[in-house]
């Protein structure tokens, strides 16, 4: 009940601002999936309501708020920030997603067998997270340096212990590479120590990007490497994933997945079958592959 009275107040709050430049929209996103392994068929989704605005041109303050009501019956809220700054620099407050440095291109369906690697681990969204929970908060100050350079320092605090995130990105000519540290601790007092890299490029009409990630928690490592390229409508990808065990040994995972989105009556609306494959070993994993299959609706008003 709380959490679905702070999403009405956030997004009661961005109507109420006459100064913003307001704007309004909604999406509604159906899944149907398959699984080989015991699971059969099941159907999830949700329906997005958006609202943000902007106001200001030299200096400028903005805001968005994402309202979930899910298919299972539960309601979420997505986003949830405030910005403000000036083509210098900007600071985000509150619930949302800071740079990101593992860029999965058109993935809808991969799955984690509990091998997730180290993935953007400090990348923000925190409230229902399994590392930084409610109550956390969330700040990132970037700068732009011109050139295409820009330096983002995202900050995590939680029950009295914090990290850092900074992220550095640069932009030229269809080419970008992003670089970023975790440093930190987690609610628990355990050490985050880590970061990743990924470089993107167009190449022959295809988005191409390359990741790595790689970091440790506690006495626990983890890396994670990606392959992906999005060709028009089509996407495909490719994710190695090692995660250590507690108690000794480690799980490693690998995923290949595609798309296609197809127009659906010439509404706006997509269909986009996907299907992946994904063999984990080690640990207590089941080491069968696990094999997916789904079709997702899309349509926005």
């Amino acid at each position: 009940m709380i959490r679905k009275t702070q999403a009405a107040l956030a997004i009661a709050a961005l109507f109420a601002a006459p100064a913003f430049a307001a704007s309004f929209d909604a999406n509604v996103e159906l899944n149907t999936d398959y699984r080989n392994l015991g699971r059969g068929a099941a159907q999830g989704g949700r329906v997005e309501f958006n609202a943000a605005g902007k106001a200001g041109t030299d200096g400028f303050v903005a805001g968005r708020a994402s309202f979930l009501a899910k298919k299972d019956s539960t309601t979420a809220v997505d986003d949830m920030w405030v910005q403000f700054g000036n083509a210098s620099g900007d600071l985000k407050l509150g619930r949302f997603e800071a740079a990101d440095i593992f860029p999965v291109g058109k993935d809808t369906v991969v799955e984690n067998d509990g091998a997730a690697g180290y993935r953007n681990m400090l990348r923000g969204r925190y409230g229902n997270n399994a590392t930084y929970g409610e109550g956390t908060a969330h700040a990132a100050l970037t700068l732009n340096a011109g050139s295409g350079l820009a330096v983002e320092l995202g900050v995590i605090a939680a029950h009295k212990n914090t990290a850092v995130r900074p992220v550095v990105s640069y932009s030229m000519d269809g080419f970008t590479v992003k670089f970023g540290i975790d440093s930190g601790k987690t609610p628990e007092g355990q050490k985050i120590r880590g970061g990743g890299v990924t470089v993107g490029t167009t190449m022959a009409g295809a988005a191409l990007n390359l990741s790595y990630n790689a970091g440790k928690v506690a006495d626990l490592k983890g890396s994670s490497v990606g392959l992906n390229a999005v060709i028009g409508a089509a996407g495909v990808g490719y994710i190695y994933d090692r995660n250590d065990v507690a108690g000794g040994g480690s799980i490693k995972e690998n995923n290949v997945y595609v798309a296609y989105s197809l127009p659906l009556f010439n509404t706006g609306a997509t269909i986009t079958p996907a299907l992946a494959y994904s063999k984990a070993t080690g640990g207590t994993s089941d080491s069968d592959a696990k094999i997916t299959g789904r079709v997702r609706v899309n349509y926005a008003f």
